[in-house]
């Protein structure tokens, strides 16, 4: 039995249709009643308006995408695989979901997965994956747990294991820098997409490897493991 680390990172969606309906969606505030300031506002706020409701797609399974999954079985090394702009979300999730069906002992028997691990992963990771994987049509290789609670075994969050089932939440930065970690985040979630627009794959990747590195080492801090 194996204990699987994840971490996923998302980017709004690609979709242009989409992206020119929320900009044709957003209005000025309904206390702008005169003519020139409606026309001010569309000029001078709108593209600002729309690029945030834009980016906040990221954080919605119907229509953010997952641009990297970065992954480790126990103590192994931590994986990752992400794609560029040319290659499809789908194909991502096939590959993903390839690896989790070949997991297996040094003996080469398969090895099941006992534990899911990760921050704030029963909130947003487990289930924006499973969300991806119903709109690109790709079968996960194993039951995901997404209807498991605070004490569930087979989910450990360490967000809400910290926090509790309240809607507090402490980032993943907060936790390493206050629980003094050896490691501490390189980024945070608020660059993501910058750096995808930039094209700098690599250093998403590297962050999301290293999410996966905090989150073990916080799971093994609160069973006091380490």
């Amino acid at each position: 039995m194996a204990t699987l680390y994840l971490d996923i990172q998302t980017i709004p969606s690609q979709q242009a249709q989409l992206i020119a309906q929320i900009r044709h969606s957003l209005k000025p505030p309904a206390n702008y009643s005169q003519p020139d300031s409606i026309a001010k506002w569309y000029q001078q706020q709108l593209p600002a308006a729309a690029a945030k409701k834009h980016r906040q797609t990221a954080l919605d399974g119907l229509y953010g995408e997952i641009f990297s999954i970065a992954w480790a079985i126990d103590d192994g090394a931590v994986m990752a695989f992400w794609r560029d702009d040319q290659a499809s979300e789908r194909s991502l999730l096939e590959q993903f979901m390839l690896e989790l069906a070949e997991v297996s002992d040094s003996q080469g028997r398969r090895l099941p997965i006992r534990r899911w691990v990760g921050h704030y992963i029963s909130g947003f990771d487990l289930r924006f994956l499973w969300q991806r994987c119903v709109i690109c049509r790709v079968r996960p290789s194993l039951a995901l747990p997404l209807d498991a609670g605070l004490w569930d075994d087979r989910v450990f969050d360490t967000s809400r294991m910290w926090n509790g089932d309240g809607n507090g939440q402490s980032s993943l930065a907060a936790l390493a820098q206050g629980l003094a970690l050896a490691e501490q985040p390189g980024l945070d979630g608020s660059q993501i997409y910058d750096l995808w627009l930039a094209g700098r794959y690599d250093e998403i990747a590297a962050y999301n490897r290293q999410a996966v590195s905090l989150s073990r080492a916080l799971y093994k801090r609160m069973l006091f493991k380490d």
